[in-house]
């Protein structure tokens, strides 16, 4: 008898208490609806301050294909979903959050791009449902580091996605401690492809992904995936430096041919300023990259595991 394949769901959950019972009803709607395929949900609470663990707890103690993974505090979101993954048994893994704004049936669109050969399949975000700030933000996120890293990223790919075990096992096999999931997935080069979708309204409650945790999010995938900000120093290293030598020979050429003397202090402090102005923007991207070397060096855990339910 040939066995059913599996499918791991791994959901971050962090203070999602009033979108917990219709994210497990919705949920359970679906995996019944598709027979041909096991699942295994696995809710990663990620050091909720909510009742979200609790209410966990109680569905999964009614239907065991429902896992949890309680963390000791929160690790961002992109901590849950490594935790998730390392715990995910599946065939494939399917990646989503809990805020239902991405629709639970397009997993089954998923699964059979899956069953056609591609080993990522991701959502490619439509419509949005964020402010115009937000929306422009993410453009212009996507402009950036596309530029930066050769067309590496598809422009307005979600973290909803399926991706084959071989992706996520190579993903858990990284030592990084600063992990930029979205680029990861694509930079393993294995197959994929995208499938449109509108993103809906936030089911309950508020967004956690404030502009500091987007902001964050976007230089982290930046700086993870491009030296071109350390080559930049090199360049506006080069640049004043001939811009330098040019000031120096048109000076000194007003001196001798033509008696001028060099412009005052007002002109030396404006320059001593943009000096320094550079030259503090050069330091602050040599500390990013040595930020990440000094998190690499002390090799502390992405997670670190309070709780299992329904896991072993």
């Amino acid at each position: 008898m040939k066995l059913k394949k599996l499918i791991s769901i791994v959901i971050p959950i962090y203070n999602e208490s009033l979108v917990i019972p219709e994210l497990i009803k919705r949920l359970t709607n679906f995996i019944n609806k598709n027979p041909k395929y096991e699942f295994e949900i696995i809710l990663v609470e990620n050091g909720s301050e909510d009742e979200s663990f609790k209410l966990l707890k109680k569905y999964t103690g009614l239907d065991k294909r429902f896992k949890v993974l309680q963390l000791s505090k929160n690790f961002g979101c992109d901590g849950g979903i490594i935790a998730g993954m390392r715990f995910a048994k599946g065939d494939a893994c399917v990646i989503m959050m809990a805020d239902l704004q991405e629709p639970v049936e397009l997993i089954f669109d998923f699964i059979k791009k899956w069953e056609q050969g591609y080993e990522i399949v991701y959502g490619i975000v439509k419509k949005r449902t964020a402010g115009l700030l937000r929306n422009l933000n993410s453009r212009l996120f996507y402009k950036i580091i596309n530029s930066l890293t050769n067309n590496m990223f598809p422009e307005n790919a979600s973290d909803f996605r399926l991706i084959d075990k071989k992706v996520y096992e190579t993903i858990n096999s990284m030592g990084e401690q600063n992990k930029y999931l979205r680029g990861l997935v694509i930079w393993t080069g294995f197959k994929h492809i995208g499938i449109p979708f509108n993103r809906a309204k936030r089911f309950a409650g508020e967004s956690k992904a404030d502009f500091k945790t987007a902001l964050y999010v976007a230089l982290n995938g930046i700086f993870s995936f491009s030296y071109l900000p350390l080559r930049l120093v090199s360049v506006l290293g080069v640049a004043i430096t001939f811009i330098s030598v040019i000031l120096i020979v048109v000076y000194l050429y007003l001196y001798f041919v033509h008696g001028r003397e060099a412009p005052g202090a007002a002109t030396m402090i404006l320059l001593t300023l943009s000096l320094f102005g550079i030259l503090f923007f050069v330091l602050g991207i040599i500390s990013e990259y040595l930020a990440r070397i000094y998190d690499e060096v002390k090799s502390r855990p992405t997670y670190i595991v309070k709780n299992k339910v329904n896991l072993t």
